[in-house]
Parts: C-alpha cells; sequence; structure tokens
C-alpha cells in the first residue's frame, strides 16, 4: 500500500510540473517575446503585453505555489491529510493573518496607484503604476465576493455557488474599469495609453479564470481525500467488526469439547494410560496454540494448521480412531497472514455436522492451495453431506465466518460451502494475497 501510494504521489507531482510549464510558463515566454516584439511599433502596447506577462507570471506562481502548498498539507500519512477540510481556496479568506495580509496588499496598491502617478517624469512609467490602481478596482469586487462565499459557505463551497458571486463582481468590476478610466482621463491624461483601457478587463477576467482553475483543483483534491478518508474509515469499521466477530467467534468456543476430552483422559487412564498420555499431550498442545489466538487478531497459516491438527488428533483419539487426518499445507505457505480460529471453525462445523453423525471410517482432508493473487484453504469431509445430520446447527459459526472475512478483506474474500457428488462436504476460504509482503 505504502509503494502504491508513493507510485501515485510521483506521478501526480510529474503531472502537475509538466502542467506548470504548459499553462504558466510556455504564456509567459510567448507574452514577453509579444512585448519586446511590440516595443518597436508601440510602446504602450509593448508596456501592456509585458506587464501582462508579469502578471500572469506572478499570479500564476501563487497559484501553483497553492496548489502546491494544498497537496503538501493534504499529504500526511499514507497521503491523507489529517485536517484536509480546512485546505482550499476560501480557507485564505478564513484566516484573519493571510486576511490583514491581503488587505495591507490592497492598501498598498491602491498608494501606489494615486500618490506615484502623477509624480514621476516618464508618461510610461507613469502608465505602469496607474496599472497597481487597475489591478486593486479589478481584484476588490471579486476579494469581496470570495470574502461573502467563505463567511457563507465555508471553505469548500460548490462550483456553481461561488460562480454565482463571481459573475456579478466581475461586472462590478468592469463598471468600476470604465468609471476609473474617465476619472484617469480627466486627471492624468497624459498617463493613459490605448492599453490601459484593455488592462482592467484583462487584468479582471485572468484573476476570475486563476480562481476558477484553483477553487477546481481544491475541490477535486479534497473530493479524493473525502473517498480516502471514507475508505480508511470503512476499513477502520471492517476491523473493529472483525474484532468484535472474533471476540464472539473466542466466546463460542465448546466448552463441551474440554469436558468430553478430560473425561476421555479419565477413562483412558484407567486401561491405556499410553493413550491417555498421548491425548493430554494433544490437549495441552491445542491449549497453548489457542490461547494466543484467543487474543490476538491475527494469525499465520502455519500457526492455524498446527491447532488444527491438535485439535484432529484428539478427535480422532476420541473417535477410537476410525477418523482419518490428512493435512497439507506447503512450507512457503507456513507464513502467510491469515485470520485465527477461522480454520478451526470449519473443522469443528465438519466434525460435529458430518464426520459424528456418520458410522464407520471417516476421513477428513485439510489443505491450502496457493494461486496467482489469491490464497485457497479447504476442509474436505466424506461425513453425512449437507442436509445429512439428524440435528443442524444454526450456522452461526460460519456466518461469523462470512463477517470476519466482509470487514478484513471486503468482497475480495468469501466463504463457500459445496457438496460433494461422492458424499461429504467441501468448505473453502478464498483470501487475496500480496506475493511480496506474504510469501
Amino acid at each position: 500500500m505504502q509503494v502504491e501510494m508513493s507510485v501515485n504521489w510521483a506521478a501526480e507531482a510529474l503531472q502537475q510540473q509538466r502542467s506548470k510549464i504548459r499553462w504558466l510558463w510556455i504564456p509567459v515566454a510567448l507574452l514577453t517575446g509579444l512585448g519586446l516584439a511590440l516595443v518597436k511599433f508601440n510602446a504602450g502596447w509593448s508596456v501592456l503585453v509585458l506587464g501582462l506577462a508579469t502578471l500572469w507570471a506572478v499570479l500564476g506562481t501563487i497559484g501553483y505555489s497553492t496548489l502546491e502548498g494544498l497537496n503538501m498539507t493534504g499529504s500526511g500519512l499514507m497521503g491523507y491529510g489529517p485536517d484536509y477540510r480546512t485546505v482550499g481556496l476560501f480557507s485564505y479568506y478564513s484566516n484573519r493573518k493571510t486576511l490583514l495580509a491581503n488587505v495591507a496588499t490592497y492598501v498598498v496598491l491602491l498608494a501606489v496607484g494615486i500618490v506615484f502617478p502623477g509624480r514621476v517624469d516618464d508618461p510610461v512609467l507613469g502608465s505602469m503604476l496607474l496599472g497597481a490602481l487597475q489591478f486593486a478596482v479589478a481584484g476588490l469586487p471579486l476579494e469581496f465576493a470570495n470574502l461573502f462565499v467563505a463567511r457563507r459557505w465555508g471553505d469548500s463551497p460548490p462550483m456553481r455557488k461561488a460562480l454565482a458571486l463571481w459573475l456579478p463582481a466581475v461586472a462590478v468590476a468592469l463598471l468600476a474599469h470604465v468609471l476609473l478610466m474617465d476619472a484617469l482621463t480627466y486627471w492624468h491624461p497624459t498617463l493613459i495609453f490605448p492599453a490601459n483601457w484593455w488592462a482592467g478587463p484583462a487584468m479582471t477576467f485572468g484573476y476570475l479564470f486563476l480562481m476558477i482553475a484553483l477553487h477546481h483543483s481544491a475541490l477535486r483534491w479534497q473530493r479524493r481525500l473525502a473517498q480516502a478518508n471514507q475508505r480508511a474509515d470503512e476499513a477502520d469499521t471492517g476491523r473493529r467488526l472483525a474484532e468484535a466477530q472474533l471476540a464472539v467467534l473466542q466466546a463460542q468456543i465448546e466448552p463441551h469439547f474440554l469436558y468430553n476430552t478430560l473425561a476421555t483422559v479419565q477413562y483412558l487412564l484407567k486401561g491405556e494410560p499410553g493413550a491417555a498420555d498421548f491425548l493430554l499431550t494433544q490437549l495441552i498442545r491445542y491449549l497453548r496454540l489457542a490461547m494466543p489466538s484467543m487474543r490476538q487478531f491475527s494469525s499465520t497459516l502455519g500457526r492455524e494448521f498446527e491447532l488444527t491438527d491438535a485439535y484432529l488428533q484428539i478427535a480422532r483419539l476420541r473417535m477410537g480412531g476410525r477418523l482419518s487426518v490428512d493435512l497439507d499445507l506447503a512450507t512457503a505457505l507456513e507464513g502467510v497472514e491469515f485470520p485465527p480460529l477461522v480454520l478451526q471453525t470449519l473443522v469443528e462445523n465438519a466434525i460435529k455436522h458430518g464426520i459424528e453423525p456418520k458410522t464407520g471410517p471417516v476421513r477428513i482432508r485439510v489443505y491450502a492451495q496457493r494461486g496467482d493473487a489469491e490464497l485457497r484453504v479447504c476442509v474436505q469431509d466424506d461425513g453425512v453431506g449437507l442436509g445429512g445430520a439428524a440435528t443442524q446447527g444454526g450456522g452461526t459459526g460460519l456466518q461469523n465466518i462470512r463477517e470476519r472475512l466482509q470487514g478484513i478483506y471486503g468482497e475480495r474474500a468469501r466463504l463457500s460451502i459445496a457438496g460433494l457428488p461422492q458424499g461429504g462436504v467441501l468448505a473453502s476460504v478464498t483470501l487475496p494475497i500480496n506475493p511480496d509482503r506474504d510469501l
């Protein structure tokens, strides 16, 4: 999982770098080249184009820096930010310090655009200084719209609600630009070039498109993190459900098994002390293996097979030797992670409902098979088969297994119970495996 997240993160970083080149530096280079080419033909247009190139570079850099900040803030553990709900374009307007910094920036722009243009001798430089005032007038309506959206709908408003205020703010900004240009034509007629009439709308729409792009990217990032957070919550809920089911399963360990085993030991001591000693040894072995499994929520296939072998050895001796046991587990599969007590429950179910009701010799086989991406553990018996026992259980143990597997592995795991043509039942559990980790 960690490797997969790292690969995805690297791919996303590469994609963002390409996007930065395509949408930021290529337009800046083209506008700069056009502005330099226009120097020989029209100084005003040259200044406008170079100003647009500078504005594009500044706003684009701020925008992409914000995006990278969103990604870094949302990275966290395994790529999921712990507080991603505060990450977004409008969270900027919810923070007092950043809001004050924004106000200070516009105050400076207004001061520069009002005080300095008339005090310089170069009309081109004065026209450029007026650009600060134009930018303030072009941006302030959008800033007030952002502030209202942030206060009204929080850090992650839907795009349609943001556009519902952005578009009227653009209309206000364009109207303010026309009024400003009329006033500047009266106050500073020598500083107004044809390019100044286009600078305001260009700044307004450029700022609008930048905010749309930023908010769209932030919403997309937040949706991805919300989905990841939901999956993590579901996985945690599934794990807790699996633990609860395991606790129920542990509480269902049949006490009669222990009582009957001890009664058999007591009976054998009278005439077959060797058999009694063997049975007692297997019981101690079983309890030594079972007790840790009752306190843990994960085990290995090798441990579960050993526990099952101890249980079956006890069952074989208690049944007078008519039970044949066959356990088949490859050495390479012993370390594979496997839920505790699942295999034992399947074996107990086979003994109780298939083996014990049948007279004569009976056989049970437990084996594991590995595929490319899954592990299949089977319990096969030649007992009375499905529906053949006089007394049927409630299916609680099998239902617990299904719910535990669902909680741990989701739809990737399954439990199947099928009757065999020659008689008996085949119960199998199929789990997904990661060969690099499990084998």
